[in-house]
């Protein structure tokens, strides 16, 4: 199996919350995971996985031991002996080394290097690099190794030896249900990245955040390249915004702890708390790099799960967002007509005609399958919408309702981060030339996961990956992702807007043959050539340079090939059909 850095970002993300701070998020005392619980999870994975007859079941021990034994003490190391042997000169100080029998061939490093102990900035950042690289390394060296369940039981025995000693230096509670239950996680983990296991107090976390309401200041940041705290965008109309704070700024301190050294999760929680409260920021704005003192006021901040708009400089296009599917109680498909037929009378009323219609998808994870199939079917009269096919070879297929569809151009904006139901949505409507697609390519998520219970534990679930959608056309894009008909990137530097294919550098699975699409045919050069004197995209980025909150240059692109695409391509089309 070929490993993908998101998989591997996800892997230290939990590993650093778990390891690099000192709460402990997988503490539970009252809902205990126990051996049994990690071996039918076992069983139902052998049962009913996808790929059960490829997997190797070695690698989900082997993760399984080794999650466990960073969970215990993140310096401490499962590797190949082989490993051990031919890298030693690139090792830390190492404290001691375990060899449970004489002819394992795997060893145990407990490394001498602790972040916490690093004041030094530029040092503590070259340890946790270090340690993060070294991880890597050792999870590629034991990946299809000879690990069996055997194995695993004697490193669990190892660490309940020893588990009294490490909670001792390290001032944490620890217990054998925690270390069972993270190494369930990795047993997870060694599958596919969409397979998982978790606590039933993971619904309550999503109730709540399905309610549309969170205590905060409301905006979004991201890490610069030397780990700083970058405001990206302070969300519209939000206490971030009111309080002054820019795109851009670098946030040194809330409410006056330093957050230059500090886990990204930790600085997202240090801005919550309760409504009417206030955050103390202390931030670097401008080439000077002054620090600035701000006070913001936290709110009860609502989202919204679709949202429509005319496009600010080019009104007879309408933009529909769906920033998310997880609302139960919402009919994204419902919204979306809604807003549509919204802008529809507003247009009508204002006098214009409306040409066309932008769907952004991006950022856009998840879906369940009868909103898929709802959300295409606002746009299709007839056909084939998907087919899902379990590992038995079963396949369900779902068809295009008789009834009066959306007519009107669609173009539909995607990053590399669309995955899943936005990705089935475009590539059907895309096959059925029903929409160009304008982007990135898709992160290649067609992987649908059925939830198990435990039979003796009512508060763990797990999710198995037991099936995949396919598109219309019988293909899967899973691993391949959904290739825009008109591809540039979000990171877009000014250069040039446009991507040939056979340019385009991506991160999915090189074991896959990627087709192009039959709909990707038509020439990028006259849509070139059309932005190139008609478009209006840089003349409103230079407009709004100084806005408070960045523009967006990506959407402000695709309006530009949106437009010369229907100026070029929809010439007697009536029904917003491709040519």
């Amino acid at each position: 199996m070929k490993w993908k850095p998101l998989r591997i970002m996800i892997l230290f993300i939990c590993l650093s919350l778990s390891l690099d701070s000192e709460t402990n998020i997988f503490n539970v005392k009252k809902d205990l995971f126990s051996f049994s619980d990690y071996l039918e999870l076992v069983n139902n994975v052998k049962q009913s996985y996808l790929y059960r007859n490829q997997f190797n079941e070695s690698n989900g021990y082997v993760y399984s031991a080794f999650f466990a034994c960073q969970f215990l003490n993140n310096k401490l190391f499962l590797m190949p002996e082989t490993y051990f042997e031919s890298h030693q000169k690139e090792f830390l100080k190492i404290k001691k080394v375990y060899k449970l029998l004489p002819n394992d061939p795997f060893v145990i490093v407990l490394f001498d290097k602790n972040l916490q102990n690093t004041t030094d900035r530029n040092q503590y950042l070259e340890i946790k690099n270090w340690y993060s690289k070294k991880r890597r390394e050792v999870m590629d060296a034991l990946w299809n190794g000879k690990f069996n369940l055997e194995d695993y039981k004697r490193v669990l025995s190892f660490i309940e030896e020893n588990l009294d000693w490490y909670i001792l230096q390290q001032s944490k509670e620890i217990t054998m249900s925690d270390l069972h239950f993270t190494a369930a996680m990795g047993f997870m983990y060694s599958l596919d990245g969409n397979s998982k296991v978790y606590k039933k107090r993971k619904f309550e976390v999503q109730i709540e955040v399905n309610e549309h309401q969170i205590a905060g200041v409301g905006m979004i940041l991201r890490l610069g390249p030397n780990q700083e705290v970058i405001v990206e965008n302070p969300l519209e109309g939000s206490p971030a915004m009111k309080a002054g704070l820019l795109s851009g700024d670098i946030i040194v301190k809330i409410n006056d702890i330093d957050v230059r050294n500090m886990e990204f999760e930790e600085v997202i929680r240090h801005q919550k708390g309760k409504p009417g409260s206030t955050v103390h920021f202390e931030i670097k704005r401008g080439r000077n790099r002054k620090s600035i003192p701000i006070l913001v006021k936290r709110e009860i901040l609502s989202f919204d799960t679709v949202k429509g708009e005319f496009i600010r400089f080019d009104p007879d296009l309408a933009l529909i967002r769906v920033f998310r599917w997880d609302d139960q109680n919402i009919s994204v498909a419902k919204e979306m007509n809604s807003e549509y037929k919204r802008l529809s009378k507003l247009a009508k009323e204002q006098n214009k005609k409306l040409k066309g219609i932008l769907l952004d998808f991006r950022y856009l994870r998840g879906g369940t399958m009868d909103s898929i199939a709802e959300t295409i079917n606002l746009f299709m009269k007839k056909g084939l919408l998907f087919s899902i096919q379990n590992g038995k070879g079963e396949v369900t297929e779902r068809y295009a309702k008789a009834n009066e569809p959306i007519e009107l151009p669609v173009a539909i904006l995607v990053d590399r981060y669309t995955s899943s139901g936005g990705e089935l949505i475009a590539g059907s409507l895309q096959f059925h030339k029903r929409a160009i697609v304008i982007g990135e390519r898709t992160s290649g998520n067609a992987a649908l996961a059925s939830t198990f219970h435990f039979s003796n534990n009512e508060n763990y679930g797990m999710e198995i990956l037991d099936s995949l959608y396919f598109l219309p056309s019988k293909k899967s894009f899973h691993e391949k992702g959904i290739i825009p008909d008109i591809q540039f990137t979000s990171e877009f530097d000014g250069g040039n807007l446009f991507f040939k294919k056979e340019n385009y550098d991506l991160n999915h699975s090189p074991f896959v043959e990627v087709a192009e699409n039959k709909n990707s045919q038509f020439p990028i050069e006259e849509i070139q050539s059309w932005v190139k004197e008609n478009g209006k995209a840089n003349v409103e980025i230079e407009r709004r340079k100084n806005d408070p909150i960045r523009p967006d240059v990506f959407l402000f692109h695709a309006v530009d090939a949106f437009n010369g695409y229907l100026q070029t391509h929809t010439s007697g089309k009536s029904n917003g059909e491709i040519k």
